[in-house]
């Protein structure tokens, strides 16, 4: 099933159209994800001891837009965004709320842009990384 992804970012517009998430950043696709490390260490309870989870980078694919160079400038200097809110609904008219995210204390650790000439309708995207706390 098909899904529709924004992202709000304070002080950097996108480019939605949707009503209810006008001027959001629309994303293509994202990736996000936790470890936990576990040693073969048994304890007290029998099990084997976990250590602190850790979280992985947000990342996400977008087109080109008028965040790109916001996003840019902000990783070149290492702006902090005390929030971040990402918002992941079915596609189409009715917006059916899969999943809502909100990042806190972040940093975008990493930009780069991708084109491919060769590929018809193909059309400049993204490739961003958040760091958060």
């Amino acid at each position: 099933m098909a899904f529709d992804t924004y992202m709000q970012i304070e002080g950097i517009p996108g480019e939605s159209l949707d009503s209810i998430f006008k001027d959001w950043i629309e994303l293509s696709d994202f990736d996000v994800g936790a470890s936990q490390s576990a040693s073969a260490t048994a304890t007290s309870a029998g099990g084997a001891s976990s250590g602190r989870a850790s979280m992985s980078d947000f990342f996400f694919r977008k087109a080109v837009d008028k965040s790109t160079p916001k996003l840019h400038e902000a990783c070149c200097s290492g702006k902090h965004f005390k929030e971040i809110a990402i918002a992941v609904n079915r596609a189409g008219s009715e917006k059916i709320k899969y999943l809502e995210i909100k990042l806190e204390e972040v940093i975008i650790s990493s930009v780069s842009l991708n084109g491919n000439g060769s590929i018809e309708n193909g059309f400049p995207t993204e490739t961003i990384r958040l760091n958060y706390g």
